[in-house]
């Protein structure tokens, strides 16, 4: 007798498991899509960031696309994806944001760091000395023309140069760029190609 009475019960409690079972899983389903949302758009706010390259500043590392600006027919260039905050050491290429005094706007460069805070800079005769050294810098179109510089680079502060010398407009010129107007180190760049590769 009890036995009849359980076989009718259980078919009602099965379907009620059944439908509780598909609701978690439902549920648990949305929290972790939610959850993986909310996760890259904090990492794209706080840690990680793109930027297009355009120009020939960095040229050859850097590949700004070609085309005449003037006539908006330049093609876009390499894409740099930037880490904002991991730590910026000499060498590294970085995003930043520089005032341009003339026309008071806010412009986004790259450039490489050429020295950090606390380093004696020197350029003598297009030639570039970090702490009485000369900088080993296989990746550069070297300079031909510039005026000779010797400066102590304060705390906070980095010295940024394009690979491309001659044609860049950089530290040289406005001076050391503070560390709160960087806006990334690039760790890996996609280049015109679609391929990735890291920095050199």
């Amino acid at each position: 007798m009890e036995e009849l009475e359980f076989n009718e019960i259980a078919p009602g409690v099965d379907k009620q498991i059944k439908k509780k079972r598909i609701i978690i899983s439902v549920v648990c389903v949305l929290l972790v899509v939610i959850l993986a949302v909310a996760t890259g758009l904090l990492l794209k706010q706080y840690v990680f960031a793109s930027f297009i390259v355009d120009g020939t500043s960095m040229y050859p590392t850097l590949d700004g696309g070609n085309g005449d600006k003037l006539d908006n027919q330049r093609t876009n260039g390499e894409v740099l994806y930037l880490d904002k905050v991991a730590k910026i050491s000499r060498g590294d290429i970085v995003v930043f944001n520089t005032e341009k005094a003339h026309a008071n706007t806010v412009s986004t460069l790259v450039k490489r760091v050429i020295a950090v805070g606390g380093d004696h800079l020197q350029i003598k005769d297009c030639v570039v000395y970090v702490n009485d050294r000369q900088l080993d810098e296989p990746y550069i179109t070297p300079m031909t023309t510039g005026q000779d510089i010797d400066i102590y680079i304060p705390d906070g502060q980095i010295f940024c140069m394009g690979d491309n010398r001659d044609v860049s407009l950089d530290s040289r010129v406005f001076g050391p760029v503070s560390l709160d107007d960087v806006v990334g180190k690039c760790f890996l760049i996609k280049g015109l190609d679609g391929k990735l590769r890291k920095p050199q």
